[in-house]
């Protein structure tokens, strides 16, 4: 035989295996599951490689976890057989792989500037997001990105158009798809040894490590609120406030004092970290203080991101490991419900709410949530003058003393003022940004690594320099003012436990300092405890969860009866409060001193609005429509001069950057209340 016939002889063989081979896989088509379990068992692996940033260490968790891995392929396998049911099911198909593989590149981004890993609630604050997106992103990676969300849309209407209907088997797809459906049910159950699932995420980052991605992030889309918790009724509820005795409030005795509380952005004494050394001490004064004034380490909810929920166990009492899996309440309840709070509380009292934030106010909807909450006014970025910023762009906390101070003299009533901060924020720049620090890193570090945590203990210096002055200001104020200083969470770096003296990731430090007297003692506590102590301190006892914190911390049914409180609160009947609402939305006064229009005047080709309260944050309206605006002054703002007409009118308005209109003036008529001069 030549080499002619022994080629055609093989391509001959290759044919008929192939035609076998076709007339084979077409037998394993007619049956769904067999043929897109190898997709689920890809996608999946591709999620945990994302999730923790390695190809290696997503191999470790499918060699190592086989039982939870497979659960994860199995929850894949779910969505792409719902494909099967419909007669486009291959671009079904793609589409529901492109879907997963994008959340796990998101994920991969997000991991890229903090600890917590993406979970759904997270498309809830996208829109917040967009205002600080040059922080996290240069110009050329925002390109990328949207040139790559572009060619992925435009993938996926090529795919719609090119791939063809088929022929749907309902009867098998269907009996599939419910085949999946319980067994991710009693997968479980059959493998209790090998299979430990929890919905309960005492920190979603480890959640996300031991429970793998597609579990984690499903469980956050449907996991909100908190359950009904084992004999919740009116007699439980009843027996509960019975030993809690709700009716005895205290008389609070003397000059009720300001309680003023600084959230300080991803702060914590770094000198805790055992393997790190600084040119000097980057927080002197938090240093001196914790040893001289009452003070203890702080059980934080999150690492390296989740501001608004140490903010949220600190204000409401509650615990956030009854809620869902990576829930905000300020994004799902607080929306439009009212809870128990500190200034609920001390309203009953005759005290004033003031919170303060040197970001805008629309982050994390504060602007709405405050309201909930019960505080009266609301002084954010957009309210605050001349700010000055660090290199990276957020807003220094210098500028927070000024407020503090605004706040207790806007009102005659004693006042509770609560203030978060932001310089600190990341994401820490790799490059320098900064050739003026003043403290340096001695110990020996990967070059990136180092710039950017010499960058963060530097921001935390300065940080440090507005307590030392905040302190000094409140000292020398003429009314009695309790002080409380704590970190929100540690900042997005990779800290483990055994990097620090105290072995917790998950503790910040609280210092209590007053004005008029000295405050000692030390004592652990966890967040939702905090604002219970700090009343305590002060001789207060006002609110059921008060009551419950102060009295009931070490009773062995002191969390049950906690969820059984949360639960009555917001999602139950409301026994605590003979079922009625017993909290109203205020009417949030946006910034202390207000703003308004004093006169308006045309010059030459400008129009020139006076009055006060204007920051870079205002906006000129005609019409209900914004008019390039330049800010000169806190009185004064310029447009350009137009034809007017009689029934024009202009008004001045609060603008954040994501062009929500936080508050605005009265409307001025041009035909009437403007004055033309040459």
């Amino acid at each position: 035989m030549n080499m002619v016939t022994k080629i055609k002889s093989f391509i001959k063989k290759a044919v008929e295996d192939f035609s076998i081979s076709s007339k084979a896989r077409n037998r394993v088509r007619s049956w769904p599951i067999a043929y897109i379990f190898s997709y689920a068992i890809g996608i999946t692996f591709l999620l945990e490689a994302l999730n923790r940033r390695s190809f290696v260490d997503g191999l470790g968790y499918a060699i190592h976890n086989p039982a939870m891995f497979l659960y994860n392929a199995l929850i894949v396998l779910f969505t792409l057989s719902l494909a099967e049911l419909l007669k486009k099911k291959d671009f079904f198909l793609v589409l529901i792989s492109v879907l997963w593989i994008s959340l796990g590149v998101i994920n991969f981004v997000v991991l890229g500037f903090r600890t917590t890993p993406l979970a759904a609630i997270d498309f809830h604050i996208i829109k917040s997001v967009l205002g600080i997106i040059h922080i996290y992103l240069n110009s050329f990676q925002i390109v990328i990105i949207s040139i790559a969300v572009l060619l992925t849309l435009l993938g996926i209407g090529m795919a719609w158009k090119k791939l063809p209907k088929k022929q749907v088997y309902y009867r098998k797809a269907f009996v599939t798809t419910v085949a999946l459906v319980g067994l991710m049910f009693t997968m479980p159950n059959l493998a209790s040894e090998k299979v430990s699932i929890s919905s309960n995420f005492g920190n979603l980052a480890d959640a996300y490590e031991d429970y793998g991605f597609a579990y984690c992030f499903s469980t956050s889309v449907v996991d909100r609120g908190i359950k009904k918790p084992d004999g919740y009724n009116q007699s439980s509820i009843e027996e509960i406030l019975s030993r809690l005795d709700v009716d005895e409030t205290k008389k609070l005795k003397g000059i009720k004092p300001n309680i003023v509380m600084v959230q300080l952005e991803s702060f914590f004494d770094v000198n805790y970290l055992n393997n790190m050394g600084f040119s000097e001490n980057p927080v002197p004064n938090f240093t001196d203080l914790k040893e001289e004034y009452a003070s203890g380490f702080l059980t934080v909810p999150s690492i390296g991101a989740g501001t608004a929920n140490t903010e949220f166990e600190v204000l409401t009492g509650m615990s956030l490991d009854f809620f869902g899996a990576g829930e905000y309440p300020y994004k799902t309840i607080l929306q439009e419900s009212q809870s128990e709070s500190i200034p609920n509380n001390l309203d009953v009292l005759g005290y004033k709410s003031h919170a303060i934030h040197n970001n805008t106010a629309t982050f994390y909807d504060r602007n709405k949530v405050f309201a909930n909450l019960g505080f009266d006014a609301f002084s954010s970025i957009e309210y605050m003058g001349e700010v000055s910023y660090s290199p990276i762009g957020w807003a220094k906390d210098k500028h927070l003393t000024e407020e503090i101070l605004k706040a207790m003299k806007s009102t005659v009533e004693s006042d509770f003022v609560f203030a978060i901060s932001v310089q600190a924020h990341g994401k820490y720049p790799e490059v320098p940004v900064d050739v003026e620090q003043k403290i340096s890193i001695q110990s020996s570090m990967e070059e990136g690594k180092k710039v950017a945590f010499e960058y963060y203990i530097n921001q935390l210096y300065e940080v440090d320099q507005f307590i030392g002055t905040l302190i000094d200001t409140l000292n020398n104020f003429d009314e009695s003012v309790v002080l409380v200083l704590y970190g929100d969470h540690l900042p997005s770096f990779d800290i483990n436990n055994e990097d620090l003296d105290n072995h917790s990731r998950y503790q910040t430090e609280y210092i209590i300092w007053r004005n008029d007297q000295s405050i000692k003692g030390e004592k652990d506590l966890e967040t939702y405890q905090l604002g219970s102590y700090v009343l305590g301190r002060t001789g207060i006892n006002q609110g059921i969860l008060i009551k419950l914190h102060q009295i009931s911390s070490n009773s062995p049914s002191y969390q049950e009866t906690l969820l059984m409180l949360q639960y009555d609160m917001l999602y139950g009947e409301k026994y605590v409060y003979n079922q009625e609402e017993p909290y109203k939305q205020k009417n949030l006064k946006m910034g202390f001193s207000g703003i308004g229009i004093t006169q308006i005047k045309e010059v030459n080709d400008e129009i020139h609005i006076e009055g006060y309260g204007f920051t870079p944050w205002s906006k000129v309206y005609l019409n209900d429509k914004e008019i390039e605006t330049v800010y000169m002054d806190a009185h004064t703002l310029f447009i350009k001069s137009r034809g007017l007409h009689e029934e024009d009118e202009l008004r001045v308005v609060q603008q954040s950057d994501n062009k929500m209109i936080l508050s605005q003036t009265e409307a001025w008529c041009f035909n009437r209340q403007i004055r033309r001069t040459k």
